[in-house]
């Protein structure tokens, strides 16, 4: 046998080699750590901007105004409706101008017909 190795057949290890492969694995861990710097920042960067209120109003936004306000008109026409099942429940006689509920049909529908009319023929 030889002398640097027993009979348990322990390998010895170079102290040097040993020190080099830490100090690589070290560099190695640092370069993933800057990568993982890099790729924050990068996503911060291309992630879209917090909306704001504001941004409504703002010529060049890619918010589609009509569909929200066709959503809202037709919430407006199922609260209404709701309201009418509630009262013909107990036998109450919901009234409702039918200016007011035909005003309502007509910006839902006009909204969200304006916002796929832009659509089919805005391209």
């Amino acid at each position: 046998m030889s002398e640097g190795v027993d009979s348990r057949n322990e390998v010895q290890i170079d102290l040097d080699k040993y020190m080099a492969l830490i100090e690589k694995l070290d560099k190695a861990e640092d370069t993933i750590g800057a990568m993982k710097e890099e790729a924050e920042a990068a996503k911060k960067q291309l992630s879209a901007p917090k909306r704001k209120f504001i941004d409504l109003f703002l010529d060049n936004n890619d918010i589609n105004e009509k569909s929200i306000i066709g959503f809202i008109s037709f919430g407006f026409m199922c609260l209404f409706a709701l309201a009418d099942l509630i009262t013909a429940f107990w036998g109450m006689d919901l009234v409702i101008s039918d200016t007011v509920y035909t005003s309502l049909v007509v910006v839902t529908l006009g909204a969200f017909g304006i916002s796929e009319a832009g659509k089919a023929f805005g391209k």
